[in-house]
């Protein structure tokens, strides 16, 4: 059984402009050869950290909500990393082959399941209580009271609740009863059961093996009923201004487009949290600042760490990375975002499998990477899904459209064009859109010099600003798009479900919001994608998913041109600041201060 789309499909439109700055509108410029930042050697071990002072973050942007349920931005959901604590998080580690792994946070195990995932139960830890709510008010009944099982089933009902706002229903409505709930039929979701303040049970409509993985997003933070529910019963939700902490640290101050403040949660126990080591005893975070004078501030030590969208670019990124002192105070890790060229399946001549291969093979990709601003910003892609995530395949282990230094074969492209019919070239128009913000304008003309090279003599294009490309055109089949240019997207959780469940499944194909662009619907693919996403086994997973990408990335629907990276940078005052690649950010609440008091 599957789900109407229509609101996830907007909610991830949204991601693709938002969530995870590498897959916005900018871009590096002319960026020197990187040097990788910190070496992982150099990072002290936690047990090294002192514990004590105060960690000072710059950044560009507010949180979109400070509400859990209610949050999408990448930053929303770093800044939960140390106010809200779900069932299974993130490991906190230096190692990124090893922080996708999931481990017990409000519960004492990552879940178990029936034999084929349709059922999930989950045990809550002893002695994780309430701390305050947003300004340090203590709730009567709340505050220093046990969070259970009722608090994380309401923190869940809440994102079907039309006055929160919620980004997230699309991973959730799986949960039998939710259809019923969000429609307003029944008083509570059926599917969640909480037969004791220790037991959640989910049951669900269809099989999910990665559960867990959906349960360690912030939108599952859990939420007190009979506190929330007095600003929940509004026309629009202001929970947003009364977020009760679970974490080690509660919201002391939240000026919007202006700072954020974070102090001790005392109710906060570090024996019942094995990823937060929260040494700092508050956190000051100043935003509004253009992302390079952030930068500049930070590098100069009035700052410690960057805010996740505080990345340099241009003339900085080049400095940033190529300056002897200055390359060792970034940290770099991969998005989870991908960059890609697509073709639509359902017009001429790109329903045919030839001439997708065609342009794949004609598409400088080292060049588009070289405006993108060089190494430093990303490896070439050759495959869709990006480094960090299940599924994923190195460019050395496989690329089914091979060329010198990922420069593209013209000669290969110009046969595989002739035995598709068209040895003269293709004379009828075709419809291609980028954009106009920088450097998207630049990757246009770069593709437009491939394609017109490959023999399509009559191009139609359209480039709007950044990101309209999406809303006005990609996201609405009946604009007849032939290939977009300016197309990226990146994982909303670690795993491969969140590309091609979206992205490649025929079922998702909309009238409007829709995100499968190339309006792929391959039977065999859409079996292989619902196969993939029953297996509970990792090994299991990621072999499948692998088989998934290989078996999508052949069709040559997409021409994928860049994994993207992420720098983020810290000061000489940081103590063991490393980049973190489920938050698109260094991991602030494992990160010390030196000389701390």
């Amino acid at each position: 059984m599957r789900r109407n789309r229509s609101t996830k499909l907007l909610a991830v439109l949204l991601g693709i402009m938002l969530f995870g700055a590498a897959c916005g509108s900018g871009g590096g410029g002319e960026g020197g050869e990187g040097g990788g930042g910190v070496d992982v050697e150099d990072i002290p071990d936690f047990e090294d950290i002192t514990a004590g002072g105060t960690l000072t973050m710059a950044g560009t942007s507010d949180v979109d909500y400070m509400d859990p349920q209610a949050g999408y931005y990448v930053i929303s959901g770093a800044l939960h990393r140390g106010v809200s604590r779900t069932l299974v998080t993130y490991k906190g580690t230096k190692d990124q082959n090893d922080q996708n792994t999931l481990v017990p946070d409000l519960a004492t195990d990552t879940g178990t399941s029936n034999e084929d995932a349709s059922e999930w139960t989950f045990t809550l830890k002893d002695g994780i209580k309430w701390g305050p709510a947003l300004g340090g008010e203590d709730i009567p009944g709340v505050t220093g009271e046990e969070i259970t099982s009722e608090d994380i089933k309401y923190g869940i009902e809440r994102i079907f609740i039309p006055s929160v706002g919620a980004q997230y229903p699309f991973y959730y409505d799986i949960i039998e009863g939710a259809d019923e709930f969000s429609k307003g039929d029944a008083d509570e979701i059926t599917g969640i059961e909480t037969p004791d303040d220790k037991t959640i049970i989910f049951k669900l409509e269809e099989p999910a093996g990665d559960w867990p993985y959906r349960v360690a997003m912030p939108a599952t933070t859990p939420v007190p009923q009979r506190y929330a529910e007095q600003f929940d019963k509004k026309k629009d939700s202001d929970y947003d201004n009364h977020v009760v902490a679970s974490g080690p640290y509660f919201i002391e101050e939240w000026k919007t487009e202006e700072r954020i403040t974070f102090a001790r949660n005392e109710h906060w126990s570090a024996e019942t949290d094995e990823v937060r080591h929260a040494y700092a005893d508050r956190v000051e975070v100043r935003i509004g600042f253009d992302p390079n004078i952030a930068v500049k501030k930070i590098q100069d030590g009035e700052f410690t760490i960057g805010w996740p969208d505080a990345q340099p670019t241009e003339a900085l990124l080049e400095k940033t990375v190529t300056d002897p002192t200055l390359s060792k105070q970034y940290v770099e890790g991969p998005s989870g975002c991908t960059r890609y060229i697509y073709m639509n399946t359902t017009e001429k001549p790109f329903d045919d499998p030839l001439v997708r291969q065609a342009v794949n093979y004609a598409i400088d990709r080292a060049n588009l990477k070289r405006l993108q601003g060089g190494e430093v910003t990303g490896d070439i892609a050759t495959s869709i899904i990006p480094p960090g995530l299940n599924g994923h395949l190195a460019t050395s282990e496989f690329d089914p459209f091979p060329s010198e230094n990922l420069a593209g074969d013209m000669d290969k492209a110009k046969e595989l064009m002739a035995e598709a019919g068209f040895a003269d070239g293709y004379d009828e128009e075709i419809f291609v859109v980028g954009s106009s913000t920088p450097p998207h304008d630049k990757y246009f003309e770069s593709v437009r010099s491939d394609l017109e090279e490959l023999g399509f003599t009559n191009i139609k294009e359209k480039l709007p600003e950044f990101p309209f490309q999406y809303s006005q055109f990609y996201g609405i089949p009946a604009k007849n798009v032939d290939i977009g240019i300016s197309a990226g997207w990146c994982k909303d959780y670690n795993d491969a479900f969140t590309f091609f469940d979206p992205l490649f499944h025929g079922e998702n194909i909309l009238e409007s919001g829709n995100s499968n662009y190339a309006e792929t619907d391959d039977p065999a693919l859409n079996d292989a994608i619902d196969a993939a996403a029953r297996l509970t086994d990792p090994e299991e997973r990621d072999s499948a998913w692998s088989d998934v990408n290989k078996q999508a990335s052949e069709l040559g629907v997409w021409v994928p041109w860049s994994w993207d990276s992420d720098i983020v940078v810290f000061s000489e005052h940081a103590v063991g600041a490393y980049y973190h690649t489920f938050y698109n950010a260094i991991d602030w609440v494992n990160v010390g201060i030196l000389d701390a008091e």
